[in-house]
């Protein structure tokens, strides 16, 4: 038979944590002195396996509810492209520059393709709109995300 000073150094535990664990049922109470160190060992042991369980139990649970926020966050972001409400970047990014070049290409090429019909123009009036047209023509093609414009 032992003392719980006694009983706390063969578990190599501190004396204030035997207290706890037999103030919660893990190890049984014993009168003074009377506590067996098999029994006691025992009882250590099999609150050490419930701990441990408990922990595994946890973090299993945690991980399934991480895995189900996943899957529940990559179904919402599915969702959100299908309906057009989230866009690739990259693929955004891609299609601006494209019409970018094809609306630079227009421009530039302006003055060489309407240089003479600007010359023979009648009066101011008609050269302004002629002009007005062919710059309408080539931002036509800065036509917003998703639309294509007919070439």
């Amino acid at each position: 038979m032992a003392s719980q000073s006694q009983i706390s150094a063969y578990l190599s535990i501190s004396t204030s944590h035997l207290k706890e664990l037999i103030d919660r049922g893990e190890i049984e109470k014993k009168d003074t002195g009377r506590y067996d160190f098999d029994e006691c060992r025992i009882q250590y042991i099999n609150y050490l396996k419930g701990k441990n369980k408990k922990a595994q139990d946890i973090d299993l649970q945690a991980e399934r509810a991480r895995l189900a926020k996943e899957q529940a966050d990559a179904k919402e972001m599915e969702n959100a492209i299908e309906r057009g409400d989230l866009v690739y970047i990259e693929k955004v990014a891609k299609e601006f520059e494209t019409q970018l070049l094809k609306a630079k290409t227009k421009l530039l090429a302006m003055p060489s393709k309407i240089a003479a019909e600007v010359h023979a123009s009648a009066n101011v009036k008609e050269a302004k709109e002629l002009i007005e047209l062919n710059m309408q023509d080539a931002l036509s093609e800065l036509v917003g995300y998703g639309r294509q414009t007919t070439d």
